[in-house]
């Protein structure tokens, strides 16, 4: 029986936890709702059109994209569209900041009473209905209407130039995967790219609960040649069923390719789709988003080749200061956020001033690099170290707290310590004064508190004298 004034409302829904989605698409469906369930962020947002959808509901921790970046997108694209916003006890604050940004309501996970949130989706849509702007009076027009399809495509095609300025790769080819799904009108949409010569590796996908669920798949439909002829051709290929088959009457698969200076750097796949569903200007539409996919690639790489080389101190190979406190500052978050230990190092060459004077500069830069060496041996890879100030190194270790903290601070002071010069113009001793402090603590509520207690920390053991450890 439907939910009295759900008049079909159409709803478009993603969360991170997809029993919680099933649950939700069945509870409202029971009410009279339409619901239609997005794979994660990124499909929702390639999903959503304005006219095929009346309320958006999104977990703030779903996937690819969260609940945050969704509601700033859709408010940017449509800002009648109402967002409600589902969380749990930890994500609270997310949400609440959602409410600030906009967003209609929120409703705190497990949700028990589906009453209310159908009560606030009606709500939503009714006041989206009220702040519609009247229609104005149709001019006769000047020459045919586009067709839908059409209207579609330049929806996800601006949808994918955003992407492609804004987003990370693996969200933009999740993103393409769906474009091109529903420009063919097809059920599932693959990105596969070349990472060699003879590997393919999926991507992006669209239908699928996985990227393992796709590759088999299409491995099961397809085969395995049907993607590697597309990107050995260079071309579109429409494949069809044997003519003996009960189906010859669809078209199996398109497979487009990605070429980049004609190189190929993979291959977008739609499939299995009806008779006549792609046609030429469809299939230019296809290669149209596949160009898009390729811009986001050498985007990618561009970028990837700038953080090379930009991101790191030139004396030492450490990550700058600004970089180091971006990334610190998100990885502070982080813990914040799920209650996780972290901890900070300040880590200060003793004298380098001294070694300058008497050896040269020349000289004091290489021992920078050979203290920046042993803070790369000792801590882990997952680590952050940055070339904090002239003579300091700044270390953030993730999800560790006071007693592993010590255990590698003293392998660092140890290991500075023991730094042989051979090729110096006069004998030198290399050691360095070192200030730790571990979150959670009292006083600290950003990444910036945390280095400050650090560097306070590290005063006090060049107080204290030469290779000297203070933990605050």
């Amino acid at each position: 029986m439907d939910y009295p004034g759900s008049r079909k409302i159409r709803i478009l829904l993603a969360d991170a936890d997809a029993a919680f989605c099933v649950f939700v698409r069945y509870s409202l469906e029971q009410l009279g709702f339409n619901v239609t369930v997005a794979n994660d962020g990124a499909d929702l947002l390639a999903r959503f059109v304005p006219k095929e959808f009346d309320v958006v509901t999104v977990g703030v921790t779903a996937p690819l994209i969260d609940g945050l970046q969704i509601l700033r997108a859709i408010k940017k694209r449509h800002a009648a569209t109402p967002v409600i916003l589902f969380c749990d006890a930890n994500s609270v604050p997310l949400a609440e900041e959602g409410m600030q940004e906009g967003a209609f309501v929120y409703f705190q996970k497990p949700l028990n009473d589906f009453a209310q949130l159908g009560d606030a989706i009606t709500r939503a849509y009714e006041t989206q209905v009220r702040h519609r702007p009247a229609p104005e009076p149709a001019a006769p027009p000047s020459h045919p209407a586009a067709p839908e399809s059409d209207a579609l495509a330049t929806i996800l095609l601006r949808q994918l130039v955003e992407a492609v300025l804004t987003q990370p790769l693996s969200v933009t080819m999740q993103m393409l995967s769906a474009a091109g799904a529903q420009i063919a009108h097809a059920p599932y949409g693959v990105v596969l790219l070349a990472r060699s010569s003879a590997e393919l590796q999926v991507s992006g996908v669209h239908g699928f609960a996985n990227q393992e669920a796709a590759t088999l798949d299409l491995a099961a439909r397809l085969g395995d040649n049907f993607t590697a002829r597309v990107i050995a051709e260079g071309r579109t290929i429409v494949a069809s069923p044997p003519p003996e088959s009960a189906a010859a009457a669809a078209q199996h698969a398109v497979g487009v390719p990605l070429l980049a200076q004609n190189q190929p750097r993979g291959a977008l796949i739609v499939y299995p789709l009806a008779a006549g569903s792609v046609d030429s200007a469809r299939l230019a539409q296809l290669e149209l988003i596949a160009a898009l996919g390729v811009l986001a690639l050498e985007l990618a790489r561009v970028r990837e080749e700038n953080a090379r080389l930009v991101a790191t101190d030139p004396t030492t190979g450490m990550l700058k200061r600004e970089l180091f406190l971006e990334l610190a500052d998100r990885e502070f978050r982080r813990s914040w956020r799920y209650d996780q230990p972290i901890t900070a190092l300040i880590v200060d060459v003793d004298d380098l001033a001294s070694i300058n004077l008497k050896c040269g500069h020349t000289f004091g830069n290489h021992v920078l690099r050979e203290v920046a060496n042993v803070c790369a041996n000792v801590v882990r890879s997952i680590d952050l170290i940055g070339r904090y100030e002239g003579d300091a190194f700044a270390i953030l270790l993730l999800m560790t707290e006071n007693a592993g903290a010590k255990t590698v601070a003293e392998r660092l002071r140890a290991g500075i310590a023991a730094i042989q010069m051979p090729n110096a113009p006069s004998p030198v001793q290399i050691t360095a004064t070192l200030g730790v402090c571990s979150y959670p603590r009292d006083n600290c509520a950003s990444i910036f508190d945390l280095l400050a207690l650090s560097q306070e920390a590290q005063r006090a053991a060049r107080y204290r004298g030469a290779n000297q450890i203070v933990y605050a």
